[in-house]
């Protein structure tokens, strides 16, 4: 019986690991329509990394984001389609309702609806307002990237 049990669970545990998926599908599935990812080799240990230099060539404009540069973002926003915002090397976010927004002491400005991704080991989903995503201003690298005029 404890081997029935043992079998049962390792399948189980296979079952979903193959319909998991990598870092690399998520993000990519993520950022469909908005980046180009033909011909391009993004690593699964450094996936953000590697779709920021591919958003920093591909990008209408790109911004440093900081406080200083926070409300100046988020005015160019409203001209484009998409948003994407990176930290680091461990988080990517979208803007997703521009007009949605909630005051944030730290930011200084009224932080739109977003949803990104946090990696630590794996990757965390986030959906909330951008400053509860992208954290409080601080010396990180924030990039902004602006895609498709309106």
């Amino acid at each position: 019986m404890k081997r029935l049990n043992v079998l049962a669970a390792l399948f189980l545990v296979l079952a979903v690991s193959v319909n998991a998926q990598t870092k690399v599908e998520t993000l990519t599935e993520f950022l469909d329509g908005i980046i180009k990812f033909e011909n391009t080799t993004i690593q699964e240990g450094t996936p953000i990394a590697d779709i920021k230099e591919l958003a920093a060539a591909q990008a209408d404009k790109v911004m440093d984001l900081n406080k200083e540069t926070i409300a100046e973002a988020l005015e160019t926003a409203k001209d484009y389609h998409f948003c994407v915002i990176t930290v680091g090397v461990h988080t990517i976010a979208r803007i997703t309702d521009i007009e949605n927004c909630q005051q944030s002491g730290s930011w200084g400005q009224c932080m739109p609806m977003g949803e990104g991704y946090v990696q630590k080991g794996g990757l965390t989903v986030k959906n909330d307002y951008l400053n509860n995503i992208i954290g409080i201003p601080s010396s990180q690298e924030r990039k902004v990237y602006f895609f498709m005029k309106k």
